[in-house]
């Protein structure tokens, strides 16, 4: 059966609106045949709603017409989209992150498309309630794109006067990560080649795991000739090897198998050679023997040692100071820069949810195009995704 549509709605007070809801809403309420509906065959009730749909869009056009009105709101942001940022855009990142959150935040939870120029305060702050309550931050990304939009429909007349201080504001989230331009990169680099953790900080850089994930890997999950990774397992709870807790992820979205650069396996030959040395001195430690990311005890490491070593790196070469969570940011970055649809993005970062993945985007500046440079073409065919290019 498929999905219902939205009924729009114009104004609630106004007799046009009362006849296109006899029009519409019978069939919608009846188009899933021998309910109450009195049609025959799902074919006799396909073909009703596809007249009643007709009917519909015909005085959907005669109202705008009366109300010399060439947009609802949701056709406006369309336009918007499509015509007027098009033309001013610096780059297809701007408008693709647009068009996720207008797809995705916005007109999903539009209880009421009305037209544009019947748009309210108090109807926006019902769509931005809705959206945030939708996913994290979803109000700041609707408010901060609703607020450009409606200015310049406020500028070509299609809005009239609007108090825009009664528009509740959701202000932007704290704590916006930190990215490095290719050449701090390079200097980060450099520099984290000399330290005993430079495989888990290329693991969050060039794979875009998480600290748990990296934490939890072991030898086994990497397949040097499919040369690609599988998570499957995850580090929640560790104090330096003391209350180490691994989780298995099987059956989510996190247990998944990337594809890798190969420069990572001569780094994870490397490691192999140290941690049989820490074994050998360790001899009763077998527990994690397995495990790729051990301590000088030969227990596994902990994500505070790992973010101790990255501030280590960054005051040693006067960078900014940054996070695991920082690298996998960065990685993100440059997946959006290639091109990378949003499902593909959600699947190789594991998102249980794309909308954590949209939101995890949206802190992402649209700069720095050359970011990918750095790594020259060895991150072409990274992860084995299908690129999906011309949205």
């Amino acid at each position: 059966m498929k999905e219902q549509a939205k009924t729009p709605v114009f104004q609630e007070d106004n007799g046009t609106w009362a006849h296109l809801t006899k029009l519409v809403n019978p069939l919608i309420c009846t188009i899933e045949y021998g309910r109450r509906t009195g049609f025959s065959s799902r074919e006799e009730a396909e073909e009703s709603f596809q007249r009643s749909l007709v009917s519909y869009q015909d005085q959907l056009s005669k109202l705008k017409k009366d109300r010399d009105m060439p947009f609802t709101f949701s056709e406006y942001l369309d336009y918007w989209l499509n015509d007027v940022c098009a033309q001013g855009s610096n780059g297809s990142r701007t408008l693709v992150q647009k068009q996720w959150i207008i797809k995705l935040i916005i007109q999903p939870h539009l209880h009421k498309d009305i037209l544009l120029g019947c748009v309210t305060p108090d109807y926006l702050n019902r769509v931005l309630e809705s959206c945030q309550a939708y996913c994290c931050n979803g109000g700041y990304y609707a408010y901060k794109l609703l607020h450009n939009a409606l200015k310049n429909a406020r500028v070509n007349n299609y809005l009239p006067d609007m108090d825009f201080q009664q528009i509740r504001h959701y202000p932007e989230p704290p704590g916006n990560p930190v990215f490095y331009s290719p050449e701090q990169l390079r200097t980060f680099l450099t520099a984290a080649s000399n330290s005993n953790h430079y495989l888990e900080i290329q693991l969050a850089l060039f794979c875009g795991l998480t600290p748990g994930e990296i934490l939890g890997l072991k030898y086994s999950d990497f397949n040097r000739h499919e040369q690609t990774i599988t998570i499957q397992r995850i580090c929640t709870s560790n104090d330096s090897g003391k209350n180490c807790q691994l989780k298995k992820l099987e059956g989510t979205k996190q247990n998944r198998t990337l594809k890798i650069p190969s420069f990572l396996f001569p780094e994870l030959s490397t490691r192999r050679k140290e941690n049989r040395k820490l074994l050998a001195r360790y001899p009763s430690a077998t527990e994690y023997k397995s495990y790729l990311c051990l301590g000088p005890t030969a227990k596994i490491k902990s994500a505070v040692t790992l973010g101790a070593a990255l501030k280590t790196i960054t005051t040693e070469t006067g960078l900014s100071k940054l996070n695991m969570r920082d690298l996998r940011y960065m990685f993100a970055r440059f997946l959006l820069e290639q091109d990378f649809s949003l499902e593909t993005v959600s699947g190789i970062l594991g998102h249980t949810k794309q909308t954590t993945t949209l939101a995890f985007c949206n802190r992402i500046p649209c700069t720095d195009p050359e970011v990918g440079a750095v790594v020259a073409g060895s991150l072409d065919p990274v992860l084995g995704a299908e690129k999906k290019r011309g949205k």
